[in-house]
């Protein structure tokens, strides 16, 4: 695979252990140009060693998904630092850890609800509504969903409904 001068904004590197890392690994290899974000400072440290680990100038950025001003300063960042981009990568979702266990409808709440719509499934169109023009033809959107999308896993409960949305979404 030839990423060479390939721009790639990767969305959800927690852990070294991720499928986003991964992915930033396999880009790196193969010669892109990646960008990485991180949700909060508790995430950073992991982030930027992640980083120190991938080939090439990394950038780095903060992005927190739940917040609109989060994404739009990523997105000026982004087209400060390189002025177009090839491809999003969205590894991104999150639900409270208590709508996660148990009986769905004895645990759910309208808030975590909302939650894990908003993180899973909305910013990954809130990415592509920012970044739509500086997109290069031909470029990529990508996002990762879960077989809890099309059947009932357990203890998946919310979470399965996000990426239901986030598979219709996209």
């Amino acid at each position: 695979m030839n990423l060479k001068n390939k721009k790639v904004l990767i969305i959800g590197v927690a852990s070294k252990r991720s499928i986003a890392a991964s992915i930033a690994q396999v880009f790196s290899q193969n010669g892109a140009e990646i960008a990485l974000t991180y949700q909060n400072e508790k995430l950073q440290s992991r982030v930027e060693g992640i980083a120190d680990e991938l080939e090439g100038e990394i950038l780095i950025h903060p992005c927190d998904l739940a917040k609109d001003k989060d994404i739009s300063d990523l997105k000026e960042f982004i087209k400060d630092k390189w002025s177009s981009i090839d491809i999003i990568i969205h590894s991104a979702a999150f639900a409270p850890r208590e709508l996660l266990n148990g009986d769905f409808v004895d645990n759910i709440t309208r808030e975590g609800f909302q939650i894990a719509h908003d993180i899973s499934s909305y910013s990954f169109t809130a990415l592509a509504k920012a970044a739509k023009p500086f997109l290069n033809d031909g470029s990529a959107l990508l996002t990762l969903s879960y077989l809890g999308a099309v059947q009932t896993m357990p203890n998946y409960n919310v979470m399965g409904l996000a990426k239901a949305s986030l598979e219709a979404n996209t």
